[in-house]
């Protein structure tokens, strides 16, 4: 059976992916400041014998990671993603370091157990997905287009065949007025705080009649000077989130009117940017489902239902283009309550179930790529249902 073929090989490198885990956990570095990240990783992979380019797709401590023996491989390629950026305060507490080790170790396995499987499976090294979006830019400087699919594992508090997103992006307002003193002269004045109140009451009054799955979440970034003055320059950050870009577009759409409106009513004046990428959704469907949870169960591990979509991520972006498979593993024992981003989950990364899921994610990942090279009709339809919901 192929999966003891595949078995035997993650236990051949397996101590070698591990020691890479630790040490990201132990050397964690926030998104944008990846350098000694990629360059462990790089030289790693480099004695493994893959081909190196760094930076890859235009975006900074990002690799592309190719086997020196496919290098001139004509065939069908397919990218393991390896995330590695960790977040302040709290290092590794997303799980970074060992869903990359995870992704090596999978590629590693795979291309042991069947050097001649017919189609290279990549690495790509994806900086700043906690912040910034490094996917987001190296989709459309076209770092996976040549790519069947892609697929990475993230640890999380329960096992779950797929990470549900949300399309995502943001709007900066700044609200104008005229200051003055607040008790002398107020007369004088025109109050950006109104505006952006009147713009926060607005959108809560629209809760009621968007569809259930947008979202919408602010902070007053900028508040004013003094009590004492009529505040003349008032900002406000907002995150809107929705199934769908299509949905998320609308709910932008919304936004501007309130804010155009806000700023009519208090005699201010508005204007707004964009400082971040749209994150699209991530398309998911029965049939995929069905695949990996037949990977799971051949890994000794049940998925449970997803708890439903929450958050956002760069790899949307990737699926804008090509299919993505992004499973999450346990790696608290079912602990709901200890929570992605908590220090709590950090300390998991330090602790026998980091290494389990190290193994257990590897096999997984390793068995979806050799299926996917051999069983040519279940990659045809997971393209053909992708590329009728993107309308490619």
């Amino acid at each position: 059976m192929f999966q003891e073929k595949i078995k035997k090989s993650v236990e051949l490198f397996f101590h070698k992916a591990d020691e890479l885990g630790t040490y990201l956990t132990n050397h964690p570095e926030v998104s944008g400041e990846e350098v000694e990240s990629c360059r462990y990783i790089t030289g790693f992979l480099e004695e493994q014998g893959y081909e190196i380019t760094t930076p890859y797709a235009g975006m900074p401590h990002s690799f592309r990671a190719i086997d020196k023996r496919k290098k001139d491989f004509s065939g069908k390629k397919a990218a393991f993603l390896c995330e590695y950026d960790a977040l302040p305060e709290v290092g590794h507490a997303c799980g970074h370091s060992y869903s990359c080790a995870i992704s090596i170790l999978g590629a590693l396995a795979l291309r042991d157990a069947y050097p001649e499987l017919p189609m290279r499976i990549d690495l790509i090294g994806t900086p700043g997905e906690e912040f910034v979006g490094g996917k987001c830019y190296m989709t459309e400087e076209g770092g996976f287009d040549m790519y069947e699919y892609a697929a990475m594992i993230h640890l999380y508090n329960r096992d779950v065949t797929c990470f549900e997103i949300l399309a995502s992006n943001d709007r900066y307002f700044t609200f104008r007025g005229r200051a003055a003193h607040a008790s002398a002269f107020p007369e004088k004045g025109l109050n950006a705080l109104n505006a952006a109140r009147l713009y926060m009451d607005a959108m809560d009054m629209w809760r009621q009649h968007i569809t259930k799955d947008c979202q919408f979440h602010g902070i007053v970034a900028k508040g004013g000077e003094l009590p004492n003055i009529v505040p003349e320059e008032v900002s406000l950050d907002y995150y809107y989130r929705a199934a769908t870009l299509e949905n998320l577009w609308k709910l932008n759409k919304i936004s501007e009117n309130c804010a155009q409106g806000a700023a009519m009513a208090s005699g201010t004046t508005v204007e707004w940017e964009q400082r971040y990428p749209d994150y699209g959704e991530l398309y998911w469907n029965e049939h995929m489902d069905t695949f990996m949870k037949e990977l799971f169960e051949h890994a000794g591990r049940t998925p449970k239902p997803s708890p439903g979509p929450g958050g956002s991520s760069d790899i949307g972006n990737v699926n804008l283009r090509i299919p993505v498979f992004h499973p999450l593993l346990d790696i608290t024992g079912d602990d709901e309550e200890c929570a992605v981003h908590d220090i709590k989950f950090e300390k998991l990364l330090h602790s026998p179930a980091a290494k389990k899921a190290l193994y257990d994610g590897a096999q997984i990942l390793a068995e979806l790529g050799y299926r996917l090279a051999v069983e040519e009709e279940c990659l045809l339809k997971m393209k053909k249902d992708h590329g009728e919901y993107r309308k490619l």
